[in-house]
């Protein structure tokens, strides 16, 4: 699943957090090629993972998926922290806004794995990436930051994609509601993110997001739990891994170049997305989802056109 939320306003100028700040003041300049060979990549492996778990869910069910895919996580971030030398720092100057950030994910992750079960990948990843319409859309009342008129108008466009795609009255499902409940989850973490991005790092909130899932799903998982056979053990742990590596190349792409040039990358999971729907389930998009999946991208790459030239000038428009 895309993993939104890696930037925030501060002094004028973009910061994701203070450890990819590290990063980025360690980092060559002059490698935009190689920030997009990166964004490529994790948009593949994230996909990939999407892939597998909508596999999966034919045999085990999203919960336990989820929970044993988190649980994975958990200890490979750990793990790869161990390794660098830079151990997860587990204290948190804001623990409220810290735990509604990992619910809204606990949340999103459940409506997304949920819709992507019934519907295929593309339609699933073209309503997910509405995310920025939304974000969008929220940063005036929540975080009080000016939106001028052009990002409205794309905004307006982007819903009338979401509503091309989703076609109420005549073919919307509620699966898609499912994805939209996700896409908007992920627009109040992208939110979060910004005013945590001040204080915390990327891996503690990385971190405390796969927690709260997997402590928050241990009841649940008591009655849903299937024995899973060492296909699917071997399945979910690839997705970990994957998921895992998408989010970590992504993260690293936003450090050595700017949003402008990154975040249209993140849309080639559109056709990731839609070449392993039609090799592993035949799915074909018909002409109107391609028509609402093609609005909603151009919505959303203009709104981080403009979103990285405010950055540069220091203001909104």
């Amino acid at each position: 699943m895309p993993q939104p939320g890696r930037g925030h306003r501060r002094s004028g100028r973009l910061s994701t957090s203070p450890a990819v700040d590290r990063l980025s003041r360690r980092a060559p300049t002059g490698v935009p090629e190689f920030a997009i060979g990166l964004a490529l990549v994790g948009a593949f492996l994230l996909v990939g993972q999407d892939s597998t778990i909508k596999w999966l869910s034919s045999s085990l069910g999203i919960i336990q998926i989820l929970f044993l895919r988190n649980l994975i996580a958990m200890g490979l971030l750990w793990s790869g922290a161990a390794v660098s030398g830079r151990p997860i720092v587990l204290k948190t100057s804001n623990p409220g806004l810290m735990l509604l950030r990992s619910l809204f994910g606990v949340v999103g992750w459940f409506c997304f794995f949920s819709g992507l079960k019934y519907l295929p990948l593309a339609t699933v990843m073209a309503l997910f990436f509405s995310f920025p319409i939304f974000v969008t859309a929220l940063s005036a009342p929540i975080l009080g930051e000016r939106v001028g008129s052009r990002r409205w108008s794309a905004v307006l466009l982007g819903f009338c994609g979401v509503l091309v795609l989703t076609r109420p009255g005549v073919a919307l499902e509620w699966p898609m509601l499912y994805v939209l409940g996700a896409s908007l989850s992920w627009a109040f973490i992208a939110l979060l993110t910004r005013k945590l991005g001040t204080t915390e790092s990327t891996g503690t909130m990385v971190f405390y997001a796969l927690a709260s899932f997997v402590v928050m799903m241990a009841v649940p998982i008591y009655w849903v739990w299937e024995t899973p056979s060492h296909m699917d053990l071997a399945l979910v742990s690839l997705a970990a891994l994957v998921g895992v590596s998408g989010q970590m190349c992504l993260i690293r792409a936003y450090t050595l170049a700017a949003p402008s040039v990154v975040g249209p990358i993140e849309y080639t999971g559109l056709i990731w997305a839609t070449l392993m729907g039609y090799l592993i389930w035949d799915h074909i998009p018909d002409v109107v989802t391609i028509i609402g999946a093609l609005i909603i991208a151009a919505s959303g790459l203009y709104i981080i056109h403009r979103e990285a030239g405010g950055f540069k000038r220091g203001l909104r428009r």
